[in-house]
């Protein structure tokens, strides 16, 4: 698992499932930014109503790409 690939895989469903269903359903509108390796933990960073948001995910290799995006969702 790439930093590249959990990447894509968390611009596809933040932005392109979550966001665009939340913006239909309840106009909050939103995207993935970016991600990045800090040590053990990724850090992901996304925008909702225009406001830049961070979540640290500690020991990320632990985890699928969709248990990641799962733990994002939950947080």
């Amino acid at each position: 698992m790439t930093l590249a690939s959990i990447k894509n895989y968390l611009d596809q469903k933040i932005t392109n499932s979550w966001y665009k269903n939340s913006e239909i359903d309840y106009g909050i509108t939103g995207k993935f930014l970016d991600a990045e390796i800090i040590g053990h933990d990724l850090k992901i960073i996304w925008e909702e109503m225009g406001e830049q948001l961070e979540m640290i995910l500690s020991w990320f290799t632990e985890y699928t790409p969709e248990q990641i995006y799962n733990i994002w969702m939950e947080g």
